[in-house]
């Protein structure tokens, strides 16, 4: 009560109450009715949608400002997306209602800037020195052999994961800081890495990085020149490409870590380095 008094002394005198505001518990049934007014809206994007899902059925999703906005005449403007999620999660929300909006305010929704992965993470952490290396290399991490999976993470979801798994991430990243060339300085491989990193001794994980980012000799180097070369020439980073560089890379470090040279990059293999709780 306290804390409402104090923020209602904040607002100017000349505020005024929107009577047009309701939390309200929408059902599947309900979400399904708004719906079915939908008619001017943007196309229905399913992987939205099913990002939504997941934050519901894991307990993520929270109230916010952001809700369900409907024209004096019915008609939906604003939260189709979050609508269809409460209908395929089957799952009963509250959501701020706002009635009787223009119909001419469509033109003026959604056209701020989005928060990123980084900016949420950043706000969480509370250091504004992590940098799109970081989430970067914590989706390439997450997303494993397949990389399919590198950006359908939510912010919500992570601002959990990079608590989880900042200590590989932030490893990883420091260790290629001075390497200029893209190339090598590739999120796919520091996924790779960060996932080794619960796999592999310190040491010579830090070795690792060491050579492939400098000329310095080692008796190992061999593979590690051949990931360079890969690395250089290939023309682009497209989904079969980054899964075989992910694929050369696990070989790779798997043979430096069991001091060999011997590296066949043509054997099928399963996951080399799989996350705490992955399976093999």
């Amino acid at each position: 009560m306290e804390n409402m008094t104090m923020m209602l002394n904040l607002l100017p005198k000349d505020a005024r109450p929107c009577p047009n505001t309701f939390i309200v518990d929408v059902t599947p049934e309900l979400a399904r009715t708004w719906l079915a007014n939908n008619n001017f809206n943007r196309p229905k994007n399913s992987e939205t949608v099913a990002r939504y899902v997941r934050q519901i059925r894991e307990d993520r999703w929270q109230l916010t400002h952001q809700g369900i906005a409907r024209t004096k005449h019915g008609f939906l403007l604003d939260g189709q997306h979050r609508l269809w999620a409460i209908v395929e999660s089957g799952v009963t929300l509250p959501m701020r209602v706002f009635i009787n909006e223009p119909i001419e305010n469509y033109g003026v929704i959604d056209c701020g800037k989005n928060r990123s992965n980084l900016d949420t993470v950043r706000m969480s952490e509370k250091d504004s020195t992590l940098t799109s290396a970081h989430t970067q290399t914590l989706q390439s991490m997450l997303a494993g052999r397949f990389c399919k999976t590198a950006n359908r993470w939510t912010n919500v979801e992570m601002k959990e994961l990079y608590e989880e798994h900042k200590i590989p991430v932030n490893f990883v990243v420091a260790q290629f800081l001075g390497c200029k060339d893209k190339r090598i300085n590739d999120r796919t491989v520091k996924g790779v890495l960060a996932r080794a990193h619960y796999h592999v001794p310190l040491e010579t994980l830090t070795t690792f990085c060491s050579l492939l980012i400098s000329n310095n000799d080692h008796i190992y180097r061999a593979p590690i020149d051949a990931l360079i070369g890969c690395l250089t020439s290939y023309g682009d980073r497209k989904e079969n490409t980054k899964r075989e560089i992910y694929r050369r890379s696990e070989l790779v470090l798997e043979a430096f870590v069991n001091n060999s040279s011997d590296v066949s990059f043509g054997r099928d293999i399963t996951e080399l380095f799989p996350l705490p709780g992955e399976r093999r």
